[in-house]
């Protein structure tokens, strides 16, 4: 079996002559050496008042999501 063609790389050819990883930054970087770093979030704290979990979904705190997720379902549901 073919290996990657990169100085160094013994990984098995995917495409191109390139491994899946040296591959997949050729198509996002367009080079295969290019390695981007992984931007990290700032954590943000749950909106609900008093609350200082950090939030998980629509500003919300998993317990305050979940409060949050059953009261507009119920509010919307009797709108329509």
């Amino acid at each position: 079996m073919k290996e990657c063609t990169i100085e160094g790389c013994s990984q098995p050819v995917k495409a191109r002559g390139l491994c899946s990883t040296h591959h997949q930054r050729m198509l996002r970087n367009g080079c295969p050496h290019t390695i981007r770093k992984k931007m990290k979030k700032e954590p943000k704290q749950c909106q609900w008042v008093n609350c200082q979990a950090p939030s998980v979904s629509k500003g919300f705190c998993s317990r305050h999501y979940y409060v949050y997720r059953t009261t507009h379902l119920d509010n919307h549901n009797a709108v329509q």
